[in-house]
Protein backbone atom coordinates (compact mmCIF):
# COMPACT_ATOMS: atom_id res chain seq x y z
CA UNK A 1 0.00 0.00 0.00
CA UNK A 2 1.46 3.39 -0.77
CA UNK A 3 1.19 6.35 1.35
CA UNK A 4 -1.02 8.25 -0.85
CA UNK A 5 -3.73 5.18 -0.57
CA UNK A 6 -3.52 5.50 3.20
CA UNK A 7 -3.83 8.87 3.55
CA UNK A 8 -7.10 8.47 1.54
CA UNK A 9 -8.05 5.83 3.91
CA UNK A 10 -7.15 7.95 6.37
CA UNK A 11 -9.26 10.92 5.19
CA UNK A 12 -12.44 8.25 4.75
CA UNK A 13 -12.41 7.39 8.53
CA UNK A 14 -14.94 9.15 11.11
CA UNK A 15 -13.54 11.69 13.46
CA UNK A 16 -13.15 8.82 16.61
CA UNK A 17 -11.36 6.53 14.17
CA UNK A 18 -8.94 9.18 13.64
CA UNK A 19 -8.27 10.46 16.66
CA UNK A 20 -7.38 6.90 17.72
CA UNK A 21 -5.52 6.08 14.99
CA UNK A 22 -3.11 9.38 15.98
CA UNK A 23 -3.03 7.94 19.77
CA UNK A 24 -1.49 5.25 18.28
CA UNK A 25 0.78 6.68 15.74
CA UNK A 26 1.58 9.26 18.82
CA UNK A 27 2.82 6.16 20.69
CA UNK A 28 4.57 4.38 18.24
CA UNK A 29 7.11 7.83 18.05
CA UNK A 30 7.95 7.46 22.06
CA UNK A 31 11.08 6.01 22.28
CA UNK A 32 11.32 2.37 23.47
CA UNK A 33 13.17 0.78 26.49
CA UNK A 34 16.82 -0.74 25.16
CA UNK A 35 17.45 -4.40 26.41
CA UNK A 36 19.20 -5.30 28.82
CA UNK A 37 22.45 -5.11 28.04
CA UNK A 38 25.62 -5.37 29.98
CA UNK A 39 26.09 -1.95 31.55
CA UNK A 40 28.49 -0.52 28.49
CA UNK A 41 25.40 1.58 27.52
CA UNK A 42 25.18 0.01 24.30
CA UNK A 43 22.06 -0.06 23.06
CA UNK A 44 20.32 -3.47 22.16
CA UNK A 45 23.79 -5.11 22.95
CA UNK A 46 21.33 -7.73 24.85
CA UNK A 47 22.67 -10.66 27.25
CA UNK A 48 25.51 -12.41 25.58
CA UNK A 49 27.24 -15.36 26.77
CA UNK A 50 30.77 -14.83 27.65
CA UNK A 51 32.32 -16.54 24.14
CA UNK A 52 36.03 -15.74 25.27
CA UNK A 53 35.75 -17.88 28.71
CA UNK A 54 34.06 -20.41 26.51
CA UNK A 55 36.54 -20.10 23.62
CA UNK A 56 39.40 -20.61 26.44
CA UNK A 57 37.62 -23.53 27.54
CA UNK A 58 37.41 -25.40 24.58
CA UNK A 59 40.88 -24.32 23.35
CA UNK A 60 42.98 -22.95 26.01
CA UNK A 61 45.15 -20.42 25.27
CA UNK A 62 45.22 -20.98 21.64
CA UNK A 63 42.43 -18.28 20.60
CA UNK A 64 42.86 -16.24 18.21
CA UNK A 65 43.85 -12.83 18.95
CA UNK A 66 41.83 -10.83 17.15
CA UNK A 67 38.70 -13.17 18.13
CA UNK A 68 37.25 -10.45 19.78
CA UNK A 69 36.62 -8.04 17.03
CA UNK A 70 34.88 -10.97 15.20
CA UNK A 71 32.43 -11.48 18.60
CA UNK A 72 32.00 -7.55 18.69
CA UNK A 73 31.05 -7.86 14.94
CA UNK A 74 28.36 -10.02 15.15
CA UNK A 75 27.03 -8.89 17.92
CA UNK A 76 26.55 -5.59 16.15
CA UNK A 77 28.50 -3.36 18.31
CA UNK A 78 30.12 -2.19 15.79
Amino acid sequence: MSATELIEQLKALSANEREAFARLFRELEKPTVPAAGNGNGAPGSGNWADFSARLKRIYGNKVVADSEAVISYARGDW
